[in-house]
């Protein structure tokens, strides 16, 4: 009498990642566009408290941060 064996296939569907791991990534317009507002924002807190500095510093400050916000 012959014993019957069974195997099973291992499953190739990968398991999704934790929602915090997930952040959809802008394409290059919607970047540029928010790195501007930001880079805005910056400069208007500036004026405001007169901090010194200037534009390009402010937009390199915007990039870095939505950068960060995208974990690029």
């Amino acid at each position: 009498m012959s014993v019957k064996t069974t195997t099973t296939k291992k499953s190739t569907v990968k398991k999704a990642a934790p929602a915090a791991k997930r952040t959809k990534k802008p394409d290059l317009k919607a970047f540029l566009e928010e790195v501007e507002k930001k880079a805005y924002e910056l400069y208007q807190n500036r004026a405001e408290t007169g901090v010194p500095s200037d534009e390009i510093s402010d937009w390199f400050q915007a990039e870095k941060e939505i950068k960060e916000k995208y974990k690029l």
